[in-house]
C-alpha cells in the first residue's frame, strides 16, 4: 500500500499511524516507567472553573493522611507540592514529621497528578481547591508548607481563608513578581506560553509510546505556570499576620536565593533559614528541614512564635521600604547559564521584546549588561541565521509550493533580489533597525543566493550596534519603567493598538492626500469599498451559499446541482477541463479554434505543440493561452509573438489550452433548458467592455487612467496593468485599452446587455447547445463582430463555456443593487436545482456528498500548489 503512495504524503502516513498507536499505548496500558507514590486515600470535590466558582462536576483527589504519634489531636500539617515533581518530594521528611504531628499531602491537579483537561490550574484555583479539601476532611486549622509552585497556593489560602491557617511555611518556594525569571509578568506569560505550547506539542504531536512520561514537566504543570500570576502575592505577603518561615538553599539554581530574601523582608514576623543546598534541599537537608518545621510548629502551637503583632519595629520599617533589586546577587553560575538560555530562546519569539525583557533584568541587578547582551546577540544571530539558511536551501523550489507561496510571491522575490543586489549592505543595516522587515528580507537573502560571508559580516555589524543599543536603552529606563510598570500594564496595550492604527491612518490617508494621484486613489478605494461589485467573493457569496444549503435542504440533497449537466464532471462545479466542455460543442461550428497541450517538464515539447496549431490552422499570432483548469481569468493571456509564446510555455506548470484570438465584441451569455422544453431560454446577457483611455497628447498614460472617472475606479489594478507605459504621452485622440482580458476581476467593465436578448439569438443558442448533450446549463464566453450580428444571431465565435459555477455576470453592472444581484444569483441556484431535480427523477447519476468534497479539498490543494 505505501509504494502507491509517494512523496510527502507517505511520510505523513506513517507520522499519524505512529501518533495514533502512540496515544491508544499512552491511554489503554500502563506506563513502563515506575510509578510515584501512590496516595492512600480520596475524596470527591468539586471541580473549580477560572473564575474560582465551584462546578456541578467532581473530581477525585487522592492524598497521603500519615501520623505515627500517640496524640488524640495532634497539630495538622499540610503539604502542598509545588510540581513537576509531584507529592514524592517530601517523602524524605516524612517520617520525622509524622511522629509529631498528623502530615497530609493533597495529590492537587497539577502537582504531579496528571491530569490535563481541567478549567483552570491557577495558583489561585488550587488554593480553592485546598480550601474544599480542609473542609470535607473537616478540618478546621492547619500549618500549610508549599514547596516550589505550592509556596503560592499556600499564600493565597493564607490570605482567602485566614481563620484556616496558624502558620506557613515557603519550602524552595517562587513568589513575588520581580524576582521571577524575565521580572515581568507579560514576558514571563510569554515564556510561559512557548513553553505550554512546546511540552503540549511533546507530548500529543510526537509519537513517543509512553516513554516521555519520564519527563517530570507534563501539560497540566506547563498550564499552571501560564495560567497563573504572581503580580497579587507582594500584598498577600504584606498582609500576613500570622507566623511564617522560610527554608531555602543558597545555590537553588530555580528559584533565586533573592526571592527567599525579599519574602523574609516584606513579611516582618518570618523566618529565614538558609542551606548550603540547591533545589533540592528536601533530599539533600532533609533531617535540618524536618528539626527546623518540628520547631517553628511547636513554637506556634506553643504561642511563641512571631506574629505581625509583635514583629520588631526594625523588620516593620525594613518592611514598610520600596522593592530595590541593588542588594540582590547576580545570578551566577548554572543560573546565569539557564537565564541565558531563556534569553536566546525567547529571541526565536521576539528579537526586540526579549532584549528588552533582557534589559530590565540588567537594570534589577539580576544578571550582567555584558552576559544579558551577549545571548540576545546570539539569540538573534542563530534566528536569522537560520532565516538565511532556510532560503538558501529550500530555494525557489519552495516558494512555488504551500505554504510558502501563499505568503511570498514569485514576483515579491524577484523585486527584492534586485534590491539587494544593489543595495546588499544597507539592506541588512536597515532591517536591523525596522521590525517586521527581517524575516521577509533575511529569508529572501538565502533564495536569491547573497554572498553568505558578506551576508555575515554586516549582519554581525548591525547586531553590535542594535542588540547593546536597545538592552541599553532598556536598562537605562528600567527603574522607571518598574515604577510605572502597574500604569503600562493597563494601557499600554491600548496606546500600542492606538498608535499603530494612527500610523496607518496617516500613511494611507493623510500622506496620500498631499498628492493628485494619492487623492485619486483614495478616491477608487472608497468607491470599492461602497460599490458591492468590488467587494470579495466570499462577501458576495455568504448570503448564496446559505441559499443553496437551503435549496439542498428542500430538495433533500445537497448537491443537487451536480446532475445538472450530466456531460460535465459534478456539473462543472470546479476542477472541469475547458477543453473537454468545448469539445462537446464543436459540431456547432460555433467554437474558436483551440488545441490542449499537455504539460512537458522539456517546455519545447510544448513548444513544438503550439506550432503545429498555428501551422495546422494556418494562424499567426495574436494567441491566447490559458490553464485547462482555471477560473476568473487566472493564467490568461494575449500572446503577440513567439518570444512572449516562449516565455510562457517556460513558466507553465500545468496542461493549458492555445486558442485562436477573436477580434470584436466579447459578451457573456448564461443559458438554460429545463429536461421537459424543447426550447431553452437566456438567462442574462453581459456586454464586457475594455475599458480605454483617449489621449490628449499632453498627460500621461497615468494621469490619463487617474482622471478618468471610469477608469479610476480600478485606478491601482489598470496602473499595474500598464506600469511599463505609465509616464508615456499618446498622441491626441489615441485609443489605449487598459485590459486586454474580458474578466471583470482584470479590470474588464460589465454592463447588463438585456436588450440584446431577441428570437433570432435565442433560436442560434438553442441549435449551439442542443449540438451538445448532456448541456442544460452554463455560461458561454462569446466573442462577436458587432451587436447587430449578435442580435441576428450571426458571427457567433465560443470562446470558453462554464458549469453550474457559472455567474450571470451583468450583476456586476453598477446599476444594480446588492439585493438585486443576490435575487440574480438565487434565482440562477434555483433553476439549477429544478434541472437537477428533474434529471435525478429522469435516472440521473448524482455525485454523493463525500466523494463531491473530496474532490473540492484536492482541487483547492492543488489550486495552492
Amino acid at each position: 500500500m505505501l509504494k502507491s503512495i509517494k512523496g510527502w504524503k507517505k511520510y505523513i502516513l506513517i507520522y499519524v499511524a505512529a501518533l495514533v498507536l502512540s496515544h491508544l499505548i499512552t491511554n489503554f496500558f500502563q506506563s513502563p516507567l515506575p510509578e510515584q507514590e501512590e496516595a492512600n486515600k480520596t475524596v470527591q470535590l468539586n471541580i473549580v472553573n477560572p473564575d474560582q466558582s465551584l462546578s456541578d462536576k467532581d473530581i477525585t483527589i487522592g492524598y497521603q493522611d500519615i501520623y505515627s504519634g500517640s496524640e488524640d489531636n495532634p497539630p495538622v500539617l499540610l503539604l502542598l507540592p509545588g510540581g513537576p515533581e509531584g507529592p514524592e518530594v517530601f517523602q524524605e521528611i516524612i517520617p520525622d514529621l509524622s511522629s509529631k504531628m498528623r502530615v497530609i499531602i493533597p495529590h492537587l491537579p497539577g502537582y504531579g497528578s496528571g491530569n490535563d483537561n481541567l478549567p483552570s490550574y491557577s495558583f489561585e484555583t488550587s488554593s480553592v481547591y485546598t480550601s474544599q479539601f480542609l473542609d470535607t476532611l473537616n478540618i478546621s486549622t492547619a500549618h500549610v508548607f508549599g514547596f516550589g509552585l505550592g509556596g503560592p497556593s499556600a499564600i493565597h489560602l493564607a490570605h482567602d481563608h485566614p481563620n484556616k491557617i496558624k502558620s506557613v511555611g515557603l519550602i524552595a518556594s517562587v513568589g513575588v513578581q520581580e524576582l521571577e525569571l524575565l521580572g515581568s509578568y507579560r514576558l514571563n506569560h510569554a515564556v510561559h506560553g512557548l513553553q505550554l505550547g512546546a511540552v503540549w506539542l511533546l507530548h500529543n504531536a510526537v509519537p513517543h509510546f509512553g516513554l516521555f512520561e519520564a519527563i517530570d514537566i507534563d501539560v497540566s504543570y506547563a498550564k499552571r505556570h501560564y495560567e497563573s500570576d504572581q503580580r497579587p502575592l507582594r500584598s498577600y505577603l504584606k498582609q500576613l499576620r500570622k507566623p511564617m518561615i522560610i527554608l531555602h538553599g543558597k545555590k537553588d539554581p530555580l528559584v533565586p536565593l533573592a526571592a527567599a530574601q525579599e519574602h523574609h523582608r516584606i513579611v516582618p514576623q518570618s523566618e529565614l533559614q538558609l542551606y548550603e543546598a540547591d533545589h533540592d534541599l528536601l533530599e539533600t537537608h532533609s533531617d535540618s528541614v524536618s528539626q527546623a518545621i518540628n520547631s517553628f510548629i511547636t513554637e506556634v502551637e506553643q504561642g511563641t512564635a512571631t506574629t505581625a503583632d509583635n514583629a520588631s519595629k526594625e523588620r516593620i520599617k525594613e518592611a514598610e521600604k520600596s522593592f530595590s533589586n541593588v542588594e540582590f546577587a547576580k545570578f551566577e553560575g548554572v543560573s546565569l547559564l539557564i537565564i541565558m538560555v531563556i534569553i536566546i530562546l525567547g529571541t526565536l519569539i521576539s528579537e526586540d521584546l526579549t532584549c528588552i525583557g533582557a534589559g530590565l533584568l540588567v537594570a534589577r541587578g539580576l544578571i550582567g549588561f555584558w552576559p544579558a547582551t551577549l545571548a540576545c546577540f546570539l539569540g538573534i544571530f542563530i534566528g536569522d541565521v537560520g532565516l538565511y539558511l532556510a532560503g538558501r536551501v529550500l530555494g525557489r523550489p519552495a516558494i512555488k509550493r504551500a505554504p510558502f507561496k501563499w505568503f511570498i510571491s514569485e514576483k515579491d522575490l524577484e523585486k527584492s533580489a534586485q534590491w539587494f543586489k544593489v543595495k546588499g549592505p544597507a539592506i541588512i543595516i536597515a532591517t536591523r533597525f525596522l521590525p517586521g522587515s527581517r524575516m521577509p528580507t533575511y529569508f529572501s537573502a538565502g533564495v536569491i543566493r547573497a554572498g553568505f560571508w558578506m551576508f555575515i559580516f554586516y549582519f554581525i555589524l548591525a547586531g553590535l550596534v542594535w542588540t547593546p543599543m536597545l538592552v541599553g536603552i532598556s536598562k537605562l529606563l528600567g527603574n522607571e519603567l518598574l515604577r510605572y510598570f502597574e500604569l503600562y500594564q493597563d494601557y499600554a496595550i491600548w496606546v500600542f493598538l492606538g498608535a499603530v492604527a494612527f500610523i496607518i491612518m496617516f500613511i494611507k490617508l493623510i500622506i496620500p492626500a498631499f498628492s493628485y494621484k494619492g487623492r485619486r486613489l483614495l478616491l477608487s478605494r472608497y468607491r470599492k469599498l461602497t460599490r458591492w461589485q468590488y467587494w470579495w467573493p466570499i462577501i458576495i457569496y455568504t448570503p448564496v451559499t446559505l441559499y443553496i444549503i437551503y435549496l439542498g435542504i428542500k430538495y433533500r440533497c445537497l448537491t443537487l446541482f451536480t446532475a445538472v449537466n450530466p456531460a460535465i464532471p459534478d456539473g462543472g462545479f470546479v476542477g472541469e477541463s475547458k477543453s473537454a466542455i468545448l469539445d462537446l460543442f464543436k459540431d456547432s461550428s460555433s467554437v474558436a479554434s483551440f488545441k490542449r497541450i499537455s504539460f512537458d517538464e522539456e517546455f519545447e515539447n510544448m513548444l513544438d505543440a503550439a506550432d503545429e496549431f498555428l501551422k495546422e490552422n494556418e494562424m499567426s499570432f495574436p494567441v491566447v493561452l490559458k490553464p485547462d483548469v482555471g477560473e476568473r481569468g487566472k493564467g490568461v493571456s494575449i500572446i503577440k509573438d513567439r518570444h512572449e509564446l516562449q516565455d510562457y510555455l517556460s513558466e507553465c506548470s500545468e496542461d493549458i489550452i492555445i486558442q485562436e484570438f477573436v477580434e470584436g465584441k466579447e459578451v457573456g451569455i448564461f443559458y438554460y433548458r429545463k429536461p421537459q422544453e424543447e426550447e431553452g431560454h437566456i438567462f442574462s446577457i453581459t456586454k464586457k467592455e475594455l475599458p480605454q483611455i483617449v489621449g490628449d497628447g499632453k498627460k500621461t498614460v497615468q494621469e490619463l487612467i487617474l482622471s478618468d472617472d471610469l477608469a479610476v475606479n480600478m485606478g491601482k489594478e489598470y496602473l499595474k496593468q500598464n506600469e511599463d507605459r505609465l509616464f508615456e504621452i499618446p498622441a491626441e485622440k489615441e485609443r489605449i485599452t487598459l485590459v486586454d482580458i474580458g474578466t471583470h476581476a482584470r479590470g474588464a467593465v460589465f454592463f447588463d446587455g438585456k436588450e440584446l436578448i431577441t428570437e433570432a439569438l435565442s433560436k442560434r443558442m438553442n441549435e449551439i447547445c442542443k449540438s451538445a448533450r448532456g448541456f442544460y446549463f452554463g455560461r458561454f464566453d462569446i466573442k462577436v463582430p458587432d451587436y447587430e450580428q449578435l442580435k441576428d444571431g450571426k458571427g457567433l465565435k465560443i470562446v470558453e463555456v462554464n458549469g453550474v459555477t457559472s455567474e450571470s455576470t451583468n450583476i456586476y453592472d453598477d446599476r444594480f443593487t446588492f439585493i438585486e444581484g443576490q435575487n440574480i444569483l438565487m434565482n440562477q441556484w434555483q433553476i439549477a436545482f429544478e434541472i437537477g431535480d428533474q434529471l435525478r427523477n429522469n435516472g440521473r447519476e448524482v455525485t454523493s456528498l463525500y466523494p463531491f468534497l473530496k474532490r473540492i479539498f484536492n482541487q483547492l490543494v492543488k489550486t495552492k500548489e
